[in-house]
């Protein structure tokens, strides 16, 4: 399998607060027990290189299970441990410059609920596009909830994978999944409670 194939299913995301560095290599692998296929390190705190050491360790994790590793914005810290890609967003580093630092490493773009910057993007090469929030999220409680129409309307155009996030849990990703995109990113819905397998289990079954 390829990749590119791999993006699919739960998105998992880890968190500064949700998975601190002396847990978060038993929570991610219980996370990747469970087939998810992506994750995604994300840290806006910490330094790059107090943060190498876990990186390289969820790299190594990943690879064992055969799932991605892609880092949140810190491209030299992606290149450094040699993660699978990079996620950017509007404040980041450019696509562009990421491309030229990570070469054919996947790279994502959160596009909000804007279709032009995600035709845009894709049209420059970036392996997938992200849209939300839809709804309120405990982890980024300012951004902005966009509609669901957003990732219909983003189907009909788009040929990349779409992620869906923001607020996603076992109670809403029904109503995400009828939009019929490649993945949908969760943060909270993951770790509540200390009970990630029946988490992801019960997202799982909803796609």
């Amino acid at each position: 399998m390829s990749k590119n194939e791999l993006l699919k299913g739960i998105y998992v995301l880890t968190d500064a607060s949700l998975t601190p560095l002396d847990t978060i290599l038993s929570q991610i692998e219980r996370v990747l027990r469970l087939g998810v296929s992506v994750v995604q390190f994300r840290d806006k705190y910490a330094s790059d290189e107090a943060l190498e050491f876990t990186c390289k360790a969820l790299c190594d994790l990943c690879k064992k299970y055969n799932a991605l590793f892609i880092i949140d914005d810190r491209v030299h810290l992606a290149k450094k441990v040699n993660a699978d890609g990079l996620h950017v967003g509007e404040d980041d580093i450019s696509f562009e410059e990421a491309r030229a630092i990570l070469g054919d490493k996947i790279i994502g773009v959160s596009c909000y609920g804007d279709i032009e910057r995600a035709k845009y993007y894709e049209a420059l090469g970036a392996d997938y596009v992200a849209f939300g929030s839809f709804f309120r999220s405990p982890t980024k409680p300012h951004s902005k909830v966009v509609p669901l129409s957003v990732l219909e309307e983003a189907k009909k155009v788009l040929k990349v994978p779409i992620c869906a996030i923001g607020g996603i849990n076992a109670d809403n990703i029904s109503e995400v999944v009828k939009s019929g995109i490649a993945m949908y990113s969760v943060i909270s819905a993951v770790y509540e409670n200390d009970t990630i397998e029946d988490n992801i289990q019960k997202l799982q079954s909803h796609i």
